[in-house]
């Protein structure tokens, strides 16, 4: 019967592997598990360990300045996309608003128009201010005579 290694047994023993040689192949890995455990396990799953740990201890050590330091560009660059997302969603809440209140602002004028009698009475006020300001000019050239 078929008995599946437990995947921190497989960890485990990469990690010793490799501490103590350095370069491990997955095969190199396979023939330590058969050895110590009497199952090699699936090839495409340990050898994804496999991988993951020789990615892992690739990674050099990071000093722990430069670990908070990297921890806090990543935490800067967060609120800033954060930021960002919500200044264009202002911005486009804020085109809404303006095109909603253009619109409205049109349709009273329109409805103004449309008005009976709108053009004819927009004439007469225009003609009683050219009439008045002819009025006040005469009034204040008398004005003027009789000072």
């Amino acid at each position: 019967m078929n008995e599946r290694l437990a995947e921190h047994r497989i960890r485990s023993t990469c990690r010793e592997l490799m501490a103590a040689g350095g370069r491990l192949s997955g095969r190199a890995l396979r023939r330590e598990l058969h050895s110590r455990y009497g199952a090699v396990g699936k090839t495409a799953r340990v050898f994804q360990i496999w991988r993951e740990e020789a990615a892992a201890n690739r990674a050099p050590a990071v000093p722990p300045d430069v670990a908070l330091m990297a921890q806090r560009l990543r935490e800067a660059e967060t609120t800033a996309a954060e930021m960002r997302a919500r200044a264009e969603r202002a911005e486009l809440r804020e085109e809404a608003h303006q095109a909603h209140w253009a619109v409205q602002i049109d349709q009273l004028r329109e409805q103004l128009r449309a008005q009976p009698g709108y053009a004819a009475e927009n004439r007469r006020l225009q003609d009683q201010v050219l009439r008045l300001s002819a009025e006040l000019k005469a009034a204040r050239s008398q004005l003027a005579r009789h000072e």
